[in-house]
């Protein structure tokens, strides 16, 4: 006898991105104390070089697989940890503190996403961080990536998701 195969198609579903962007808003808001502004949506050209200096990433793996990543820049991190009224002298000791803050507030993010989640087998992986000028993400090959940037008082952000969604067909 043979076994059956699922045939699986693969799309992104706003039911399971809104949530990540909804739950980016509220850390920002209730945390931070920032007014996050969202702008237009826009695909992200990965082969475009980018602004950002610092990278948050966490992995979902489940009935939807991909990465949502928080992206700053050097200036807004240090601002968010002097808010967070952390004194830091050393530069590498700093340096480890924001690697370990921007991880830990994608990580937030994603568990208030999951929170409206539920009816979703999703889960996450450990966050991580990269650092650099123009650093480079391997991003899924089989979904597209949104990127939604905002605007703070103390400058810009974004977050880029590239989310595949099992349809069973």
């Amino acid at each position: 006898m043979e076994a059956s195969r699922e045939s699986l198609t693969y799309h992104m579903d706003a039911k399971i991105i809104n949530p990540f962007l909804n739950g980016t808003i509220e850390l920002f808001r209730e945390m931070l104390f920032l007014s996050p502004t969202p702008g237009a949506p826009f695909l992200l050209d990965n082969d475009i070089s980018h602004r950002w200096e610092i990278s948050g990433l966490i992995g979902l793996v489940g009935d939807s697989d991909g990465i949502v990543v928080l992206r700053v820049t050097n200036l807004l991190a240090e601002k968010l940890l002097f808010k967070s009224n952390l004194i830091v002298d050393d530069e590498t000791e700093k340096k480890q503190i924001i690697n370990e803050m921007i991880s830990e507030l994608v990580n937030i993010i994603s568990a208030k996403a999951l929170y409206h989640l539920k009816d979703f087998n999703i889960r996450l992986t450990p966050p991580f961080t990269i650092q650099g000028k123009n650093h480079t993400i391997s991003w899924p090959s089989n979904s597209p990536i949104i990127a939604v940037p905002f605007h703070t008082k103390y400058g810009p952000f974004e977050v880029e998701i590239s989310i595949a969604s099992r349809r069973i067909g």
